[in-house]
């Protein structure tokens, strides 16, 4: 079903986590609303007046209002408003109106309405004094990624990705560079970052040719293979296999063998993104290991893999290998934590490889 712009906006005021309302100015919306009729070109000044202000509260008490039952008078109007400007967009990047899976859910219907929104989103992050400065908000700009990462994928945020890689923040940067290996899919550019001393950035970069078949890619990808880290090595060896499938697992045994147990738990990992059912075999041995992050790695990635299995079955369709996993919002090998009522693996085990 089509869904309109009210709808869309009903979603927001529905969905948001609103403060209680404890301001004169929550109380003078509330009185222009419902006077609107009696003066609405001066209610109309005034609620514009109210919202350059404060966006932030002004959104927050139009939202209390539009969410009680009764209709008033100047209810079209205050939607009208939190339909004009960034009003919508600056509320996505508010983790106390919205949770982030929220807020990914709620970006998803409003790219419908405005399919510039990624490019608006990414455009917040570089207002105010700060920037000029050469500050940024780390984690507003790590949540606006995030943000955009759900949404369709647009070469427009290039340059605004390559402005978020002049600052220092490591986790910031290494989500910059995987989204904008994702955007651009140009393994050329991938490549030129395996020469950066952060670990971090790397896998970001390799994990952005997931699924990748330009030429080039598959070079790169054997490149990073030899990294010294086990983060990159991984995610190479799961753009591998996404792009060659079976021929790739001997090396994801080998690497389940190495000595430190760093990479025996990234090659736990990278058997999980791969959803192969192949490795269930090796999975099972390995949650016996000696070592607690590898134990961890192994039994998230059985879950991940016994779940694909469980879902295919009870839609009918078979489990192909080599099917692409969805990309992390970085470059870390975190995995997704089991679904309600799997076991929890014991809490000796709560560390993941994802930690450096």
């Amino acid at each position: 079903m089509e869904l309109n712009a009210k709808q869309i906006v009903n979603g927001f005021i529905q969905s948001a986590n609103l403060p209680a309302a404890d301001d004169l100015e929550s109380s003078f919306l509330e009185e222009l609303v419902a006077g609107f009729d009696a003066n609405p070109k001066e209610a109309r000044r005034a609620m514009r007046k109210l919202l350059s202000h404060d966006n932030s509260r002004f959104f927050s008490s139009a939202c209390r209002i539009l969410k009680a039952a009764t209709e008033a008078p100047g209810h079209e109007y205050l939607m009208k408003l939190l339909l004009e400007g960034d009003l919508l967009q600056v509320s996505l990047t508010d983790p106390q109106l919205f949770s982030m899976e929220t807020a990914s859910c709620l970006a998803k219907l409003f790219v419908r309405l405005d399919p510039l929104l990624d490019f608006k989103l990414m455009q917040l992050l570089f207002r105010g004094e700060r920037i000029d400065d050469g500050e940024i908000d780390a984690a507003k700009a790590q949540r606006v990624l995030d943000l955009v990462t759900v949404l369709p994928k647009h070469t427009r945020i290039l340059p605004l990705l390559l402005k978020l890689l002049r600052f220092s923040n490591p986790r910031l940067r290494s989500k910059a560079v995987l989204l904008f290996c994702q955007v651009s899919k140009n393994p050329q550019w991938a490549e030129r970052q395996l020469a950066d001393e952060d670990p971090w950035v790397r896998a970001s970069a390799i994990e952005g040719l997931w699924g990748n078949d330009a030429p080039g890619a598959r070079a790169v990808l054997r490149e990073a293979t030899q990294d010294p880290d086990h983060r990159v090595v991984a995610n190479a060896l799961v753009g591998l296999y996404l792009l060659d499938g079976p021929p790739v697992a001997p090396q994801l045994e080998e690497m389940a063998a190495h000595p430190a147990p760093l990479f025996r738990a990234a090659a736990a990992y990278a058997m999980g993104q791969t959803l192969s059912p192949d490795f269930l075999p090796l999975l099972s041995s390995m949650v016996k290991d000696y070592n607690a992050k590898v134990r961890c790695a192994a039994l998230r990635a059985l879950v991940q893999i016994r779940k694909k299995k469980a879902n295919q079955a009870e839609a009918g369709t078979p489990s192909p290998a080599g099917s692409a996993p969805e990309p992390s919002a970085d470059g870390t090998l975190s995995v997704e934590a089991p679904p309600a009522g799997a076991a929890d693996p014991p809490a000796e085990q709560a560390e993941t490889i994802s930690q450096p």
